[in-house]
């Protein structure tokens, strides 16, 4: 009977865990009979805007090897010419015809490609008119099917698939190394070559119809679904759907859809790439588990499984943390999670990723994998699990509080991850309920065996990036499996900790007072405190559960000599590390372990500054910690140590990139060689000062009446003020009221000059910044003129450089408006290119400017700015962000960034934006910095 009864038991428990979990009912989800499936949602957040999304079971790993790169050139396709915007006669393309409704090519219409899915998307369209939610579903329905694909568009399109291949591979050295280990760590495998930006010879080369092939054969509805969130009647979203899609057909042979497996292995994999551009040794290791099937992931013990798993991830890098904080310590950084193993869907992973110091690559090994065996030996203490608990329990509780605050954008993500990973499309409230249960029923003893489960020394791929340099020794692959091996049979003794104070502040002086109370700008309110201090609040519920400070004072690093150029470097960094109060760094960190609480102080050239955000249960918690980064910042000389041990290493190889000495020659030629900007390098350590740097920051911190301080959010206004006198008005003032010395603030040198200069780059990269400066006129209207400007000339580069050209996969055009700066302009532009083509497509970049100047910009691009920065604004003016923004600006620059702003954006001429134009060129000074490959 016993038998029995426990056997009823355990499949009691087995249903459970198995039973399925209720989809969010604020989704409809649908499947057209053609197999298409759809999510639609309702979200009145964003007031009169939707997302458009279409997202597809479809990657670069479907590629056969005479398509490597084509998923990735079919995406950018997908822009240039579909069966109803074909973008010829009057019929415009998707592009401008999205931003006649002011949805912007790259920040609102997009797409991405990835190994296993590709995904595209309108976002925040203006539901302004009937027809405008037709053609976004229209847009979607030609992705869906209706590619043009046309011969011309696909040659155009070779030149600027081979500039994105440049700009990434010379960015990033790990992007190299990423290639060139897959073939070893994914050997007999799909995944051993299918990054999806692919083979340039093949970009460069391959015949039309392979592209077509490609498109035909998995572009379909089975793999397909449209999703669309926003402000609008669900009713009929659904029915507009069903008409517009349905028809399109189903192969009636579709290619199976395969995700491919990856092969479990004995004996440890380990691999070592070197790179002349990688600066630091990055190691990872991985031990191997089967990834949960997407049929079993809506479930509850799929929700247990990885809510496990992230309280032992949250855990273990608790630990790596301490380690970190050594005199000396073993590492760089370190990490332990559950993951996806590297760029694999079908395999899972414990993941360990450890930056080395180069002087002791085995020995930052050893250690991580020492604090992984530790926790698999002995498992992990009560406070622990306690403290990991919290913070899943804080951040479930956050969401459900802040859910009516979530933007389209969030809605979309949890559909797109329904339906391409399988994840659970349940809703915020059910997550806290089910958080709430496993935080009463999951114990340490489970948790415990969980770990045995999770890290193991089976499996295992050993993956290391390395600088490739002379001198530089690299331990063997030999070297490093055994050192693994041998730190995985070691016994380790049980981890141990101190129990934690109760309180942050021990003891306060007597409460201040507020003197005055006036209403300000904007729904703001004044406060003077009787420090001195002044506050400015606003109340707001843009989110339900947030509250943000900022506080900042005129001096900084102005009010010193160059004497103390080193010690700026480490000023901020340096006091932090030491934690605050009666409590070390790490200590800290867990006493703020379940609070969504952020406060970070900062000394920069022209002032210093405090930081904060807080949840508006944890905003009393926030004000403390500024209470204790004002009056007590903490000495510690071994966290000192320790920042300064990692500083050396992270120098050690600082110039290995030539990213770092073309932003170190920028730096130089602008400012005229102002020694206050030059880099810190290896040298700079030697004259740095600690008790030189607690000093400064003392004293930029003495006088609490030359701070102002902005708080915004969901507040209570009584307990606010209560706060306000507690800890803010009790801050010491010597009432100095220092202002910046502007004689130490470097600025742009005058002139017009070219600099070029070439490096040895292991990609060839023409790197091109060109400024230019002036002086205008410090007023709302001359910041929107220079961003009609920005704006113009980065539509008229995209259409110049990019499209015509197929020269380079993007120019990068922005401004600077600083009231303090001399001058107060700046106006950079920047790209990347094949150095062959410098001369080339340099001129153009300079003569679209000239041309603005004597032409005017096309009416055209005038209207399409015009639409996106109305847009633009309504969803800004709901943000807390936005108001601190423009009450700072009223502070210190008494200057009304907000007044009709829309009014002033409706009357811009392109007469304004050619006057501004002008006024740039006629300043002549303009400072190009290029840097070309040897």
């Amino acid at each position: 009977m016993k038998f029995r009864l426990l056997s009823i038991l355990a499949l009691l428990l087995t249903l459970q865990a198995s039973a399925q979990l209720p989809q969010d009912p604020t989704v409809r989800k649908g499947k057209l009979k053609n197999g298409m499936t759809y999510y639609i949602r309702h979200n009145a957040k964003e007031a009169g805007l939707a997302d458009f999304y279409i997202a597809q079971r479809v990657g670069s790993i479907l590629e056969e090897p005479r398509q490597r790169g084509l998923a990735h050139f079919l995406e950018h396709m997908a822009f240039n010419g579909t069966k109803n915007f074909p973008g010829k006669g009057k019929k415009l393309g998707i592009v401008p015809w999205c931003e006649t409704i002011g949805v912007k090519f790259g920040a609102n219409l997009n797409a991405y490609t990835s190994i296993d899915q590709t995904v595209y998307h309108i976002g925040s369209a203006p539901l302004k008119r009937e027809g405008i939610i037709d053609s976004c579903l229209l847009v979607l329905h030609d992705w869906s099917h209706y590619l043009l694909l046309e011969d011309a568009e696909i040659d155009k399109e070779r030149g600027v698939i081979h500039e994105e291949w440049r700009t990434r591979r010379a960015g990033m050295a790990v992007q190299r190394l990423m290639e060139q280990a897959m073939p070893k760590i994914y050997k007999g495998t799909k995944y051993e070559d299918c990054m999806p930006i692919g083979s340039m010879d093949i970009v460069d080369n391959f015949p039309y119809n392979d592209l077509r092939d490609y498109y035909q054969k998995w572009y379909r509805p089975d793999l397909q679904a449209i999703i669309v969130v926003g402000d609008f009647d669900v009713d009929k979203m659904e029915k507009k759907i069903k008409k517009i899609f349905s028809p399109i057909p189903m192969p009636k042979k579709a290619a199976e859809r395969i995700y491919y497996p990856v092969a479990d292995n004995d004996k440890m994999i380990v691999d070592i790439e070197k790179d002349k551009e990688q600066p630091i040794v990055l190691c990872h290791i991985y031990q191997k588990r089967e990834a949960t099937p997407d049929n079993q992931k809506n479930s509850e013990k799929y929700l247990r499984d990885g809510y496990i798993d992230g309280l032992i991830s949250t855990m273990l890098n608790d630990r790596y943390a301490e380690l970190r904080q050594l005199p000396e310590p073993p590492f760089q950084s370190a990490t332990g999670r559950a993951s996806t193993f590297f760029l694999s869907r079908t395999k899972d992973a414990f993941s360990m990723s450890i930056s080395c110091k180069q002087d002791n690559i085995l020995g930052g090994i050893i250690s991580a994998v020492g604090v992984a065996e530790r926790a698999r030996q002995h498992g992990f203490t009560q406070s622990e699990l306690d403290r990991a608990k919290k913070l899943r329990m804080n951040a479930a509780e956050r969401r459900a509080k802040m859910q009516a605050d979530y933007r389209n954008s969030h809605y979309v993500n949890e559909c797109v991850d329904n339906f391409l990973e399988g994840e659970p499309l349940v809703s915020v409230d059910f997550m806290l309920e089910n958080t709430k249960k496993l935080d009463a029923e999951v114990t340490l003893a489970e948790v415990n065996a969980a770990v045995k489960e999770l890290i193991t020394d089976k499996n295992q791929v050993v993956l290391m990036y390395a600088p490739d340099k002379e001198g530089f020794e690299i331990p063997s692959e030999q070297q490093i499996e055994q050192v693994i091996l041998a730190a995985q049979q070691q016994s380790y003794a049980p981890y141990t900790e101190a129990k934690l104070a109760e309180t942050l502040v021990s003891a306060l002086p007597k409460a201040g007072s507020i003197l005055s109370q006036k209403p300000y700008r904007h729904g703001f309110t004044e406060h003077t405190l009787s420090n001195g201090m002044k506050v400015y609040t606003k109340k707001t519920d843009y989110e339900s559960d947030a509250v943000s400070m900022r506080m900042y004072a005129d001096g900084g690093t102005s009010l010193y000599g160059d004497e103390d150029i080193p010690n700026f470097a480490l000023l901020s960094s340096g006091v932090t590390e030491g934690g605050v109060g009666a409590f070390d760094a790490v200590t800290l960190r867990k006493m703020l372990t379940g609070k969504s609480v952020r406060v970070s102080p900062s000394v920069g050239t022209k002032g210093q500054s405090i930081s904060g955000s807080s949840s508006v249960k944890d905003m009393a918690t926030m004000f403390q910690l500024v209470y204790l980064y004002f009056t007590q910042p903490r000495r510690d000389d071994a966290a000192f140590a320790s920042l300064m041990s990692r500083q050396r290493a992270f120098l050690a190889n600082r110039n290995a990139s030539p990213k770092v000495d073309y932003n170190d020659s920028i730096r130089a030629i602008l400012y005229g060689h102002n020694p206050r900007l030059a880099p810190v390098v290896q040298q700079t350590l030697d004259k740095v000062s600690y008790d030189r740097i607690l000093e400064i920051y003392k004293e930029r911190f003495s006088d609490a009446a030359n701070f102002k301080t902005v708080i915004i959010g969901n507040f209570d206004q009584q307990q606010l003020n209560t706060l306000l006198c507690q800890y803010l008005a009790v801050l010491p003032a010597t009432n100095k009221h220092e202002q910046a010395n502007e004689a130490n603030v470097p600025q742009i040198i005058g002139g017009t000059a070219v600099h070029k200069f070439s490096k040895k780059q292991a990609t060839p990269l023409a790197n091109v910044s060109i400024y230019y400066t002036a002086d205008v006129p410090f007023s709302a209207k001359s910041d929107l003129e220079l961003d009609f400007l920005k704006r113009c000339l980065s539509i008229a580069y995209t259409d110049s450089v990019r499209e015509e050209k197929g020269g380079t996969y993007g120019v990068s055009v922005d401004f600077d408006l600083d009231k303090a700066d001399k001058p107060n302009a700046t106006l950079k532009i920047s790209y990347n290119a094949d150095p062959n083509r410098y001369d080339e497509l340099n001129p153009i970049i300079y003569q679209q400017l000239k041309n603005i100047a004597d032409n005017g910009p096309l009416a055209s691009s005038i209207d399409k700015v015009k639409q996106y920065l109305v847009k633009q604004y309504a969803q800004a003016a709901i943000t807390n962000d936005y108001w601190s923004y423009i009450i700072w600006h009223e502070i210190d620059d008494d200057t009304d960034f907000d007044i009709d702003y829309c009014k002033m954006v409706n009357d811009m001429t392109a007469a304004d934006v050619q006057r501004m134009a002008q006024r740039i060129l006629a300043a002549k000074r303009c400072i190009e910095v290029t840097m070309l490959s040897e």
